[in-house]
């Protein structure tokens, strides 16, 4: 019987049916086919690769790719080099990096904006360029025009500006109606009708009072340019330029002066400009002005005759 002694510790024979617990290994479906434990997966009793391809397929479906299989799309290459082929592959991207980097920055691909040393130059080339504005030997003195220049008939007296001016003959006029003063703001003209609305002009008189703010004996250019703006505003086109083209001082008796001659630009018009400022020892400076159209360019020598026969009043 079971519980004879003799029974005790004997092996188990064929007949008397499997041991206890002996069908613990196998799979409840398939009696045939072992049970494979986790532990027996991770151990060293490592199932054959075909046996573990079932158990990936169970787990994440038929269609996974096999467990050492090489991806097709992979270099074989790739496959078991060593780590400093890695290393080297990432220095040399980093080295094509840092040159793109150079060639953006400062290369032949870098943009068009002037570096620092090129604006130095640039900025020192142009303060070397004389600009229309600049005082000194940059502008020269009015030269001397070809030409015949008109006769003088006599002296125009102005007696408010402490000077006279040549009376100019030839084709020039002399306007003696009383509303000069109050239409061109001066107190003698004389003038050349060029076309129906375009005159040569020659003006004299005092500076104006709203412009005795400018006036400074030793300089007289501020003055002038304040004549030349208004000179501009009310005899040419809005869109008026004007370029310095002549200056020199000049002197009346024992008086100072100085004279500033520009080109005058608009989209209709192109005339010389050529103002003259000089101390009588008034409180304001005696104004000449003279513009010349371009049309009428046989008028330009008898600037020349005005600077050098203006005469202060107390001249003889």
């Amino acid at each position: 019987s079971p519980m004879d002694p003799a029974h005790i510790g004997a092996p188990p024979s064929e007949d008397q049916g499997p041991r206890p617990g002996s069908n613990l290994n196998r799979d409840p479906s398939d009696p045939d086919r072992p049970f494979v434990t986790a532990g027996q997966i991770s151990g060293s009793r490592t199932p054959p690769p075909e046996r573990q391809q079932e158990l990936w397929n169970t787990v994440f479906g038929d269609n996974y790719q096999s467990m050492g299989e090489h991806d097709p799309l992979d270099d074989d290459e790739e496959r078991g080099k060593p780590i400093w082929i890695y290393a080297l592959g990432g220095t040399v991207v980093i080295a094509l990096v840092g040159a793109l980097l150079w060639a953006f920055l400062a290369g032949p691909l870098a943009s068009e904006e002037p570096s620092n040393a090129s604006l130095a130059g640039e900025k020192a080339t142009a303060s070397q360029t004389p600009s229309s504005t600049k005082t000194g030997t940059s502008i020269g003195p009015l030269p001397k025009y070809a030409g015949k220049a008109a006769p003088v008939l006599g002296r125009v007296p102005d007696a408010d500006a402490g000077i006279s001016v040549p009376r100019l003959g030839g084709t020039w006029q002399l306007d003696q109606r009383a509303t000069v003063k109050a239409t061109y703001g001066f107190d003698t003209r004389q003038y050349v009708q060029v076309e129906q609305d375009k005159f040569a002009q020659l003006l004299s008189g005092p500076l104006s009072p709203r412009l005795a703010s400018y006036y400074e004996q030793d300089n007289l250019e501020p003055v002038i340019k304040q004549v030349v703006l208004s000179a501009r505003k009310r005899f040419f086109p809005a869109d008026n330029k004007v370029r310095k083209i002549a200056q020199q001082p000049i002197k009346v008796g024992d008086s100072t002066g100085r004279l500033i001659a520009y080109s005058l630009t608009s989209d209709t018009e192109k005339a010389t400009i050529v103002t003259i400022a000089v101390n009588t020892g008034a409180d304001v400076p005696a104004i000449v002005y003279m513009s010349i159209p371009s049309e009428s360019k046989q008028l330009m020598p008898d600037i020349r005759t005005v600077m050098n026969q203006i005469r202060l009043n107390s001249q003889s």
